[in-house]
């Protein structure tokens, strides 16, 4: 695990090239917001997170799993990934509640998505900043 990156991924990659046209400044992995947002437009206050399927939880749901257990029947190591992606949904929660609470609209894309659907996802962080300007 000490090869997977926690910034500068591929789909943040994407998302910050796309970010580029919509005109507004905004920041990177700003570590002072509850759960280091990958895009931060401060002036709008909005945070986006790129989530990525494996370590956020979706994975089970693409790969035609029944649940987040299944997806990891045959594994030695179950109860282990199981507890650590479970910690990691219910980190991402955490974040987004606190960032509303402190006024901050907040925005989540999935990796696989921004991948497949890159204009719907970029139009949702368009809407978001749009909406708070």
């Amino acid at each position: 695990m000490a090869a997977v990156r926690s910034r500068d991924t591929t789909p943040e990659r994407q998302l910050r090239r796309a970010a580029r046209g919509l005109g507004r400044r905004f920041r990177l992995c700003v570590e002072n917001l509850p759960g280091r947002p990958d895009l931060v437009f401060p002036v709008e206050r909005v945070a986006v997170f790129v989530d990525g399927d494996f370590w956020h939880g979706r994975q089970w749901r693409l790969r035609g799993h029944a649940s987040l257990e299944s997806q990891f029947a045959r594994s030695h190591s179950r109860a282990y990934w199981v507890a650590k992606i479970t910690r990691n949904m219910l980190r991402d929660r955490r974040a987004t509640r606190r960032l509303r609470a402190l006024g901050w609209r907040v925005v989540r894309v999935w990796e696989s998505d921004l991948r497949e659907r890159p204009e719907r996802c970029i139009g949702r962080v368009r809407h978001a900043v749009e909406r708070a300007s």
